[in-house]
């Protein structure tokens, strides 16, 4: 099974929408709304491009991030695309509600740590970059 956050209508054949208004069933949902419908170490991939900042950061991405980890088969991965901090791309959107750096990745694969236990469930990143300036990209793996 492969999972796509927040779709849309543009989803991959094949992929499962995960989405409030073009999710299918027990799917259509916010992603924040856990457990997802789906078992532990049930889906293969995880995809996020452009959602993640329309998920309140705290608590809500922690509970989202934690979910796509327990869902996630040995091995499985989750992309996460987001427009950066300090662009446009970022803040010119009123629907955004969080935020993204580059090292906002790094609370959830342990380089960076708040010196208090959030509930985090870790991470490896396997790829982290920027595209166009503008766009951050992570793809990771459950540890």
């Amino acid at each position: 099974m492969h999972l796509e956050i927040g779709g849309g209508n543009l989803v991959r054949e094949g992929w499962i929408n995960l989405d409030s208004r073009n999710g299918e069933g027990q799917w259509q949902r916010c992603a924040q709304q856990t457990p997802w419908p789906t078992g532990e170490r049930t889906v293969e991939s995880i995809r996020a491009s452009h959602v993640m900042e329309h998920i309140p950061a705290g608590q809500e991405r922690i509970d989202v991030m934690n979910e796509a980890h327990r869902v996630l088969k040995p091995g499985g991965t989750f992309e996460i695309i987001v427009p950066l901090a300090g662009t446009w791309q970022a803040i010119a959107d009123p629907t955004h509600v969080s935020f993204w750096c580059m090292e906002s990745f790094r609370y959830f694969d342990g380089l960076h740590s708040a010196d208090a236990d959030y509930g985090i469930k870790l991470w490896e990143t396997v790829e982290l970059y920027v595209a166009g300036g503008w766009e951050g990209h992570w793809l990771g793996r459950p540890r």
